[in-house]
């Protein structure tokens, strides 16, 4: 008998949610219900690539993001309604579990989605938080309130490989958490069937993600740069629930608010260099599609900075800051990802047929 599983993603941009498509067709496909709780572009997202799927409109926790080159006093400001928000999650949850007669939860980095009815899955790379140089006293703390929040959870899943050479380097590699922890391989909607060898007609395709106000800082940014060159530049917007567009685009420029995926790797296929930020998921997806790219880490968060300082002292990536991008400076390495990070696509389905018979 099919299970009713929920799985509920983080709101914070679209990577928490792009990443549960492999798992939510793995139990489809397996024959399991999943029962997805989201919210804003994370919803409007899997309601596209799920159109059959039961939905649930679950608002969670909205951090403010500064304009500036720190976001370390907007997050202590925010604290005290995060912590409120962590335990409104856990006791909407609780509702949910009884009202769908849920089997299991995954939740990819809601604090509060655990339950104490049934069997609850937390997804993370993050185990391991980075802080700011000026706050390095502040790590133990901060590393033990996290931990305090999985270790609500049943079990861990780590979406990376546990070799030596991983994808998210220190940041995936814990310890002194008390559940059971499993790494399940990186996670991305691809396929690695790709045409990567296609003839690149397009210069540049910048790809926008995370939240306000950073990524329309971005957007300016590309735009205002591009309007200075003659090659073209496709962008990609990550505003899947939008259908406006900013004014007086260059000539040279073509805007997607969102694309299917048939045509986001048509386009990643056919563009020479590459440009996004430094988040996890999308470097989970460039290593599936087999692409390099040069990446802008989101000003202030210290995941991607660190993501970007890793994977460029490797030599895989090429990356700056925001503040220093400068387009028709951009250049990528020639390297093949998949082989690099041993990425295997298949490992998440036997996974979940395995894991599905514990619950």
């Amino acid at each position: 008998m099919g299970k009713n599983i929920l799985i509920c993603p983080l709101d914070w941009g679209l990577g928490h949610a792009t990443r549960c498509v492999p798992i939510i067709k793995a139990l489809t496909e397996q024959g399991h219900k999943a029962i997805i709780a989201a919210d804003l572009e994370p919803l409007a997202f899997l309601q596209k690539e799920f159109p059959e799927a039961e939905f649930i409109k679950f608002p969670g926790f909205r951090p403010t993001y500064s304009k500036g080159n720190s976001q370390v006093l907007k997050m202590l400001s925010s604290f005290p309604g995060a912590i409120r928000d962590f335990r409104k999650d856990h006791q909407t949850v609780e509702s949910i579990v009884k009202n769908y007669s849920i089997d299991a939860i995954i939740s990819d980095n809601r604090f509060g989605c655990w339950s104490d009815l049934v069997h609850s899955v937390f997804i993370s790379h993050q185990l391991n938080i980075q802080v700011p140089s000026g706050w390095k006293w502040a790590a133990p703390i901060i590393k033990t309130f996290n931990h305090s929040y999985v270790n609500n959870y049943d079990e861990l899943w780590i979406p990376d490989c546990d070799y030596k050479l991983s994808l998210s380097g220190r940041l995936s590699h814990p310890n002194n958490l008390k559940i059971k922890t499993s790494y399940i391989g990186l996670l991305s909607r691809f396929g690695s069937d790709n045409q990567e060898d296609e003839v690149k007609d397009n210069k540049y395709l910048v790809i926008l993600s995370g939240p306000e106000p950073q990524r329309t800082i971005l957007e300016n940014i590309v735009l205002k740069q591009a309007a200075n060159i003659k090659d073209n530049v496709l962008i990609l917007r990550a505003k899947p629930d939008h259908h406006d567009f900013p004014r007086n685009i260059p000539g040279n420029v073509s805007m997607f608010n969102h694309v299917d995926d048939e045509m986001f790797v048509e386009l990643i296929n056919s563009s020479e260099n590459i440009i996004c930020r430094g988040g996890y998921s999308s470097l989970m997806d460039l290593v599936r599609l087999n692409r390099n790219a040069y990446l802008v880490p989101t000003p202030g968060q210290t995941e991607q900075e660190y993501l970007c300082v890793h994977l460029g002292r490797l030599g895989y990536f090429n990356w700056c800051k925001q503040s220093g991008f400068q387009l028709d400076k951009v250049s990528v390495p020639n390297i093949k990802m998949r082989e690099k990070f041993k990425d295997d696509e298949e490992k998440i389905n036997g996974f979940i047929e395995s894991w599905v018979k514990t619950i």
